[in-house]
């Protein structure tokens, strides 16, 4: 099987070659454009040096060049180099939006979302993602779909969002089944066992696993065999069933052919016999995974090794041993942080000089766009202070002018007031002086007295001058500064007939101040007219016909007045 594929690639890469002389000589890179679009996906490292084979892209048509980007990023990210610093796939994106051509610019937006995703712009990344499932969802590739879908669920399981993860991984399967894809529909049933384990559903973890190796093993693919197989027993492990653990861990060593898996594989096992308190088995295997180490390994598998052998070591009680490797870890530790730093700054630096020179022009144009807004902004401010001051200025005199309105109208009220009493001043004296007896004399004097009481309301009790005109007032009428209520109630009673001593007769059960609310009642004073004349308050005098009511048995809003015409008439 082995012997087959390497005659195949040798065959194919002789094919290449040939494709590639044929190009020069006749000068056509669309010819080559043409051979990379169809390998790219099966065998990119052949597609870099077709397109390498283009001495000057500079001469391309748009087209041409657009396609040439397109292809040297996608065939980049497959031979797993660096496409963090080629945003000049955004260009390529809006070029193909422009053409409105669904098939290139739904793959196109899938790598800004993969260069998204190795700038750590996760968020970003999403979005260009979903923006290019939205393009391929008007195209027949499926494999796309399912490399976008696949995409978005590692960056969700990167961010411990498994439920999410899982839902994107689940559709991917989907699309690599129905694109006959099988390899990353056995990669993404592991990314889905993964995704379960993390999320504490050992069960459903052991399904996918399972499910992707039964898939792997029916097409012979002892890459993913060996991955798989791993990874169940690191499951088991997780669930703490030793046993099985080491089992499948010494299975996946079967099929494994390179320095870098073995290194794991003994790594795993030493952590398993470690969770099983076996020491000296763990320090056996992870001094054999510490022997294939080589000074260019992994810097994360390093670390992760001497962490190991420290831990192990500081069970055993060998604390010196175990903080000399514990030292070491952090070295390597240190490495794994350098090296992204420097990383990220080498990023940084290729994007500048990259695009410098498109943005010179564009800072100018930002640099006097700011001019004009900071202008603006000041003008607005300096409006909204000006204005600010203007409606204090005019709320102000409004409070002054509202002030000045109250008191007028209260001076007005006092003046009008001082005025109805001297004017009942006069008509009392004039009424003194007369002798004259009859019904309608004694009405207006009732009538007077009546209107003094309610005078009273409209008086301040701090108007000193108002207060002697009531007390002269009173001494006019009823001979002393006080109203007479026994003068008042003679004029009452005798307007009406004597009726009020009847009502004293029948209704002895009413107490002085009730008698007399009836009486005022029945002579048509108000509730508040009442509470002056006999000095009690409104509230108290409401109450009190409420209680008459209750004793002369009068329904609860029924009238006084009516009540004592139907019992003694008119």
């Amino acid at each position: 099987m082995d012997n087959t594929r390497e005659l195949l690639c040798y065959s194919i890469f002789i094919l290449l070659v040939f494709c590639v002389v044929s190009c020069k000589k006749t000068g056509n890179a669309d010819r080559v454009l043409t051979t990379v679009e169809n390998i790219v996906e099966q065998y990119p490292d052949s597609a870099l040096i077709l397109l390498d084979s283009i001495s000057n892209s500079n001469n391309l048509s748009d087209k041409e060049e657009n396609l040439y980007r397109l292809l040297q990023i996608q065939a980049k990210d497959k031979t797993y180099k660096d496409i963090t610093s080629d945003t000049v796939i955004f260009q390529v994106r809006d070029y193909y939006k422009e053409k409105n051509d669904a098939e290139y610019l739904a793959l196109a937006s899938f790598y800004c979302g993969r260069v998204l995703q190795y700038q750590q712009k996760d968020t970003l990344a999403i979005n260009e993602y979903l923006q290019a499932g939205i393009y391929a969802e008007r195209t027949e590739d499926n494999m796309l779909k399912g490399l976008i879908e696949s995409s978005m669920g590692a960056i969700f399981s990167s961010e411990l969002v498994e439920a999410e993860a899982i839902k994107h991984f689940m559709k991917a399967s989907h699309y690599f089944h129905r694109a006959k894809h099988t390899k990353n529909e056995i990669i993404t049933y592991n990314q889905i066992g993964n995704a379960y384990l993390k999320g504490s559903k050992n069960d459903s973890a052991f399904y996918y696993y399972n499910k992707g190796l039964e898939l792997a093993k029916a097409t012979n693919d002892s890459l993913e065999i060996a991955a798989l197989t791993h990874c169940l027993g690191i499951a088991y492990r997780e669930t703490r069933q030793f046993d099985l653990a080491e089992k499948y861990i010494r299975e996946a060593s079967r099929y494994t052919n390179n320095n870098d898996d073995e290194i794991k594989q003994y790594l795993n096992l030493s952590k398993t016999f470690y969770a099983k308190n076996v020491l000296d088995s763990a320090k056996i295997y992870i001094n054999k995974s510490l022997s294939l180490l080589s000074d260019n390994e992994n810097a994360f598998v390093a670390a992760e090794i001497h962490l190991t052998l420290s831990e192990i070591l500081e069970k055993q009680s060998d604390f010196n041993q175990s903080l000399d490797y514990y030292k070491q870890y952090t070295t390597y530790f240190k490495k794994i942080l350098s090296e992204n730093t420097g990383k990220e700054i080498a990023d940084l630096k290729a994007k500048y000089n990259n695009e410098r020179l498109q943005n010179e022009n564009g800072r100018l144009k930002v640099r006097s766009l700011r001019i004009i807004l900071f202008s603006s902004v000041a003008l607005l401010v300096g409006c909204l202070i000006i204005l600010g001051f203007y409606l204090k200025s005019v709320q102000q005199k409004r409070i002054v002018l509202k002030k000045e309105n109250d008191l007028l109208e209260k001076e007005n009220e006092l003046l009008e007031a001082r005025t109805r009493i001297s004017q009942l001043v006069e008509m009392a004296e004039s009424y003194n002086n007369k002798v004259d007896s009859d019904r309608n004399l004694l009405l207006h004097h009732f009538d007077i007295l009546k209107r003094v009481s309610l005078l009273k309301q409209y008086l301040r009790e701090d108007d000193e001058q108002s207060q002697r005109l009531v007390k002269k007032f009173n001494d006019i009428v009823y001979g002393q500064e006080s109203m007479n209520w026994e003068l008042l109630y003679q004029d009452m009673n005798s307007i009406h007939n004597g009726l009020f001593d009847r009502l004293k007769e029948q209704c002895p059960e009413l107490d002085e101040n009730e008698f007399r609310i009836c009486c005022m009642a029945y002579a048509g004073f108000t509730c508040s007219e009442t509470g002056i004349i006999i000095e009690l308050s409104t509230h108290t005098v409401e109450m009190k016909r409420s209680s008459i009511r209750k004793k002369l048995r009068i329904e609860p809003k029924g009238s006084l007045r009516t009540y004592l015409t139907s019992l003694f008439g008119s």
